[in-house]
């Protein structure tokens, strides 16, 4: 949706300063709609529970009265929500509850010594692993050591992972679980040659990643080839078919993976830049149509929603509904701007200097 392009604006003085319900701007220097400032953005933005300065210092709020701060990379801290205060500086010390899917992160003059756990197994419902001059030496509570790159042992559910001299030889052995491909091996001797042999899953690999043709499932239901990988694709399986002539063509196919019914299409020509898909049509940057959006870049942009309809000119970010860029600088470029709905039609010219239009007849 256009967040800067209504036209029924309280007042309006040019591009500079704009007042409605919920919603004010004096470009470029602040902006507010809703729970979102911005003040010189990107030099400064918030919302309700967080705010971000130069995209390096981060403060956000947490429950039961927890925050993080930071200052991308070398410090931050806060209080978890146990209410324990953390802090850290890298890299010379440092202790995180919760990075992404890193718990308890603990590290001292680092690459010297880490530790840190993630949700799998262990007794806890978490493995601990420990690191010294990573990523050299390390080790974790369900018996996985490295030595890289000489050797390792990684054990992952109910499977054992070893290598010698990585990437070199690399081989596993899998016990049977209804989650994987079942029971059996895996081996590489790294770039020559590759087997893998499992209850449901059958893969050779000649050159690895160039070269590959695998069957998975019990009666070899999805297939796939590289030849050579990444300009010839082919799979086909329950939920997809793909056929892919990398950069040049590629088409898909998807399936409800339910009922295995037919669930769209998409067509790519010269990768990305082209792409086809059942309601929609785009040619980047400079043409999308379809699923109620329509854009001529750099002139023209427009979208319904909701049975209204608003367009405007010009539009000079090739990337559709970016509120920030919206609400801070498109008026700048927006010269006119066109609302429709079911009861009446407005136009506006030069930031609302010159408008018309009114209900339908």
């Amino acid at each position: 949706m256009f967040a800067s392009a209504l036209l029924a604006a309280a007042f309006q003085i040019g591009p500079f300063y704009q007042q409605k319900p919920g919603y004010a701007a004096l470009r470029p220097l602040c902006a507010s709609e809703l729970e979102d400032t911005d003040v010189m953005w990107p030099v400064f933005t918030s919302h309700r529970d967080w705010w971000r300065f130069c995209l390096l210092a981060h403060w956000q709020a947490g429950e039961n009265g927890s925050y993080q701060f930071d200052i991308s990379p070398v410090w931050f801290n806060g209080v978890d929500r146990g209410g324990e205060s953390y802090w850290g500086l890298f890299p010379l010390y440092g202790h995180h509850p919760h990075v992404m899917l890193v718990h308890d992160l603990d590290f001292a003059l680092w690459p010297l010594w880490t530790r840190y756990s993630m949700p799998r197994g262990g007794e806890d419902g978490r493995m601990t692993t420990n690191s010294v001059l990573f990523p050299f030496f390390s080790w974790r509570d369900d018996g996985s050591w490295s030595f890289w790159p000489v050797y390792g042992v990684n054990r992952q559910r109910e499977s054992v992972h070893r290598y010698v001299f990585w990437p070199l030889f690399t081989w596993a052995s899998y016990r049977e679980d209804r989650d994987t491909a079942g029971e059996g091996s895996s081996w590489m001797l790294w770039p020559l040659f590759g087997r893998v042999d499992r209850a449901r899953e059958k893969q050779t690999l000649v050159l690895p990643p160039f070269f590959s043709s695998a069957r998975a499932g019990g009666n070899a239901s999805e297939t796939s080839l590289r030849c050579p990988w990444p300009f010839f694709g082919l799979e086909s399986g329950a939920r997809r078919e793909r056929i892919s002539l990398w950069p040049l063509y590629e088409h898909v196919h998807w399936r409800s993976y339910s009922k295995g019914e037919s669930s769209g299409d998409v067509t790519r020509f010269g990768w990305k830049l082209v792409e086809l898909y059942d309601d929609e049509t785009r040619v980047f940057p400079f043409w999308v149509s379809g699923r109620g959006y329509f854009r001529l870049w750099p002139f023209w942009e427009s979208e319904e929603e909701g049975g209204v309809s608003r367009g405007r000119f010009l539009s000079l970010v090739p990337i559709r509904n970016i509120p920030q860029i919206d609400r801070n600088w498109a008026k700048f470029w927006t010269f006119y701007e066109r609302e429709e709905t079911p009861v009446a039609i407005r136009h506006s010219l030069f930031w609302g200097i010159i408008r018309w239009g009114g209900v339908k007849w």
